[in-house]
Order: structure tokens, then C-alpha cells, then sequence
């Protein structure tokens, strides 16, 4: 029994095998431009907010007294709150590279629970030049709530009082851990003309 091949059906799988790449790499593509530009629009909604909650107003009220000659007073009292110092930035790509892994490392070599939360817990980590965590924000409601499920608490180096570490450089990072167990450490990105 011979067996004969049809060179049109040949090329017509192919056609079809090739027509299929291509509708995968257009929906992957778009997939992943959908998935960062929310990102990237969550990270400016945060950034606003997070500006809005920091910039101090001065208030000013006017309060009237009255004197036993009934001559009207007016006194004004103004207060502000004074800036604190920012504390320098890391710049160097290698550096916040080399700091990106060492946030990773100490995440998931300390995360031993199993997570109870149904949505992604999201911080904003600020780590100083020498590795240490400086300091954790929580971005959304349940990185809060579950914070205890999470080492952010056990590595974050509250202890640090000397001057040497205070003035030490920092970078701040994207931390993501998700309720499959999965960590995520970015680079903190905010959207250009934020400031902070």
C-alpha cells in the first residue's frame, strides 16, 4: 500500500500553522501593552495620590476678638510644617540592578507562608545603599491588610538610627507578591512630570 502526500494540503497547514504564530504574537503583544500601560497608569494614580497626601497647605484662619471698647481685632495665625531633607537617590544602573536581586533574594528566601489572600499584595520598598530595607509602603487596600503575611516587617531595618545609614543613598522598588506565591521586584518607575 503506497501512501501519496498532497503538496496543497502540505502547504495549507503550514499557511494555517504560520496564520496562528502570527494571531499569537499579535494578542501577546497587545496583552503585554495592555498589561503595562495599566501599570504604568495605576503607578501615576498612586504617584498623584501619594503627592496630594504629602503636600503640607499652610492654613490660615482669622479669628475676631472684641475688647471692652469694642474695637475689633484681627489676628492671623499662619502654620507651616518645615521639609525634610531627601535623602540622595540611586542612579547608577548597575547598582539598582545589583539592589533589584538582593530585594529579591530576601523576600523569597524569608516568605515561608502560604498565602490566604485572594489579590496581589503591592508595596513600594525603599532600600538603602548598602542593602537594607529602609522602609515599606503599602500600594493597595489587602498589602495592608495581609502585611503579616509577608517578612517586609522582620526585614525592614527599623533599628537604623546612626547618621552613617540615615544619609545613605536610596532606590525605591515595585514589590508584588501575588496569592500563587510568586514573587515580583521592579524598579519604582513614576510617570514623567510627577514629582514626589
Amino acid at each position: 500500500m503506497s501512501t501519496t502526500i498532497n503538496p496543497s494540503n502540505t502547504g495549507s497547514e503550514t499557511a494555517k500553522s504560520l496564520g496562528l504564530k502570527i494571531i499569537s504574537v499579535i494578542g501577546l503583544t497587545l496583552f503585554t501593552g495592555f498589561y503595562v500601560n495599566s501599570w504604568q497608569r495605576s503607578l501615576a494614580e498612586y504617584a498623584e495620590k501619594q503627592q496630594a497626601e504629602t503636600t503640607v497647605a499652610t492654613s490660615t484662619s482669622k479669628v475676631n476678638t472684641v475688647s471692652e471698647e469694642t474695637v475689633p481685632v484681627v489676628t492671623e495665625v499662619t502654620m507651616t510644617v518645615p521639609e525634610t531633607q531627601a535623602k540622595p537617590k540611586i542612579t547608577d544602573s548597575d547598582t539598582l540592578d545589583k539592589l533589584t536581586s538582593v530585594l529579591y533574594n530576601q523576600i523569597d528566601t524569608s516568605w515561608k507562608q502560604y498565602p490566604t489572600f485572594s489579590e496581589n499584595l503591592v508595596y513600594r520598598v525603599t532600600m538603602n545603599s548598602a542593602g537594607n530595607i529602609a522602609e515599606y509602603q503599602h500600594v493597595n487596600k489587602a498589602a495592608s491588610k495581609y502585611i503579616a503575611e509577608t517578612p517586609l516587617e522582620k526585614l525592614t531595618n527599623f533599628t537604623t538610627t546612626n547618621l552613617e545609614d540615615a544619609s545613605k543613598a536610596t532606590a525605591e522598588f515595585l514589590v508584588i507578591l501575588t496569592p500563587d506565591g510568586v514573587l515580583q521586584v521592579n524598579q519604582w518607575m513614576a510617570e514623567e512630570g510627577v514629582e514626589e
